[in-house]
């Protein structure tokens, strides 16, 4: 697998104008630990992952009612939990369940997302290590139709302890992207050694309505 950053990026020919004028940030608490989940049917809901109805709670607080719009999902992490399980399982009876299995690709929750808002149009699952929140971002800007952008990380598991920096709760965010309303954005290209975009950037530069900056692309507020 070979991987590609993209240092300079020309945004000229395209329609560098977006409007941001829906989103929705969330993090686990002390007395929440899921965001509300009751409007998925139970079947479906008792077959989710924690991820999965993070990210589907998420998307559809800010889902328009209409279909015409693209979902960019993106998680560092994904399916965890679920991964853990099958490799035990598989340690144990050598074998994994084919539902279980389906359960823990990376589009699972889009797919699920899809299935529940009827949206036939087509769906990205993005994973890139640190630069996932800014990578997958790019994709959804520079749609040529309007996004739905949504991000979602589970609680880390007990095993990671030791790997991670420090523990990761169940967090996320929806973000509607959209090409006519009234918080105009425009995308240019930037060169500035800045930090990894962070799930605590992004709130904030678009809770204030500030510019959002990476070391590539910068959305300046219009």
């Amino acid at each position: 697998m070979t991987l590609v950053f993209y240092k300079k990026i020309d945004f000229s020919s395209m329609n560098s104008t977006l409007y941001i004028d829906k989103f929705i940030f969330w993090t686990e608490s002390d007395t929440e630990q899921l965001p509300d989940v009751s409007f998925i049917p139970a079947m479906l809901r008792r077959r989710m992952s924690v991820i999965e109805k993070t990210a589907i709670a998420l998307a559809s607080k800010i889902a328009p009612e209409h279909n015409d719009y693209r979902i960019v999902f993106a998680s560092r992490f994904g399916e965890w939990e679920q991964t853990i399980k099958l490799i035990r399982q598989f340690y144990t009876d050598k074998e994994m369940s084919p539902a279980g299995f389906s359960n823990s690709v990376h589009n699972a929750s889009m797919g699920h997302l899809s299935l529940l808002t009827h949206n036939k149009n087509s769906y990205t699952s993005i994973a890139a290590g640190e630069r996932t929140i800014e990578n997958a971002l790019l994709d959804a800007i520079t749609s040529d139709k309007p996004v739905l952008f949504v991000y979602a990380e589970e609680k880390s598991p007990q095993e990671y302890t030791k790997i991670l920096d420090k523990p990761v709760l169940t967090h996320g965010c929806a973000v509607y992207l959209d090409k006519s309303g009234t918080n105009a954005y425009e995308l240019n290209t930037n060169d500035k050694d800045l930090p990894l975009l962070s799930f605590e950037q992004l709130h904030d530069y678009l809770e204030n309505r500030k510019d959002i900056e990476t070391s590539n692309w910068k959305l300046s507020k219009k």
